[in-house]
């Protein structure tokens, strides 16, 4: 009871929460297909850290927009929407500007992100902390570790089934020590909307079912926060947490 209990409260980190900081089908990374940056490097005789500013912007455009009959409502999410999207395109302008060693490319972005998705998900099934480490920053490596830690000799079998709708950029910042200079360190951070089908399997020693089910295939919809270093070469994008969408205020 107590394995199953644990099981339960650890398994929104995969299936259905939100919250914030938490957290293949053949992962490309564990075959060694694709590599990852690693966290602490030398590079030019100092050592280059990922700095921590939190997620600049948790914005997220609801899912519908209010008729416009109710018209107090219906102008303030456009006029959100219209400013999210204002600094959306200055976010993509000073990370192409400011990014030293990547060329900025949104289909590319994406197409990346969402296979760093599935890995994550993948090694956080399988309990692969090495890969997860490479995969995300610190505070998202942390508490899915910690939820690790948690597991009572059980076996997690996850499974995704691909895409609902294709993943969508809904929110980008760059912050960082040298305002619109070229020189100085940089980040970016982009939220992508992941609407996606998943199983999920959980096993005990003798292989029988103690949660979940491997053939209930649900509708998972996340918003996760990528970031990179813009001035840093050998840097990748990595999952820096994850944002819930707030209820809209009037």
């Amino acid at each position: 009871m107590n394995s199953l209990r644990a099981i339960q409260r650890v398994a929104p980190a995969l299936m259905l929460a939100n919250r914030v900081n938490r957290v293949p089908f053949t992962p490309a990374v564990a075959l060694g297909i694709r590599g990852y940056a690693t966290r602490h490097r030398q590079s030019e005789g100092k050592q280059i850290l990922v700095r921590d500013y939190g997620v600049i912007a948790n914005y997220v455009p609801p899912e519908a927009t209010p008729s416009i009959s109710d018209f107090h409502k219906w102008r303030l999410i456009k006029w959100r929407n219209m400013r999210n999207s204002v600094q959306n395109m200055l976010g993509i302008g000073l990370i192409k500007y400011k990014s030293l060693y990547e060329k900025w490319n949104s289909g590319r972005f994406l197409s990346l992100a969402e296979e760093t998705y599935k890995d994550m998900n993948s090694a956080f099934a399988r309990g692969d902390r090495h890969l997860l480490e490479e995969v995300c920053l610190d505070a998202m490596y942390s508490n899915l570790k910690n939820d690790l830690k948690k597991r009572n000799n059980v076996t997690w079998e996850w499974q995704y089934h691909g895409e609902v709708e294709a993943p969508k950029i809904v929110c980008v910042r760059c912050m960082g020590t040298s305002g619109f200079s070229k020189t100085g360190f940089s980040i970016g951070q982009v939220t992508v909307r992941m609407h996606t089908k998943q199983s999920l399997a959980v096993y005990d020693k003798k292989h029988r079912l103690v949660g979940g089910d491997p053939n209930n295939v649900q509708h998972v919809k996340e918003y996760v926060v990528f970031q990179r270093a813009l001035t840093d070469p050998e840097d990748a994008w990595k999952v820096y947490g994850k944002v819930t969408p707030t209820e809209q205020k009037f």
